[in-house]
């Protein structure tokens, strides 16, 4: 994969990461201020809009922090990612073979 090819796959995956906190929130019927509070290290309502707004972007100890808050375990939260991608993947190329190996075997 090249440079140009990874950088779009960053931000399809940020895009993701986005809607799906923000998803998140609303099902537990969350404001935006509330979650800001709840995380181990309190920040804005508006830092919490920046994220899901894309404006900036999180660190990972504040994507698992919000993860936990929301009772989700990370590995299935970022399988779930990895599927979606997935899917998009083979919507646009459907002649893609998810399965091969990159390890160089023959």
């Amino acid at each position: 994969m090249n440079s140009r090819q990874r950088l779009n796959w960053l931000n399809s995956a940020r895009r993701d990461i986005q809607a799906s906190l923000r998803s998140l929130r609303i099902q537990q019927k969350m404001s935006q201020a509330e979650l800001a509070k709840k995380m181990s290290v309190p920040v804005d309502q508006s830092t919490i809009s920046n994220w899901e707004s894309g404006k900036t972007i999180m660190d990972l100890e504040q994507l698992l922090d919000i993860l936990m808050i929301f009772g989700k375990d990370w590995k299935s939260f970022f399988g779930f990612l990895a599927d979606n991608a997935e899917k998009r993947t083979m919507k646009k190329n459907p002649r893609i073979d998810t399965n091969t190996n990159d390890e160089g075997e023959d």
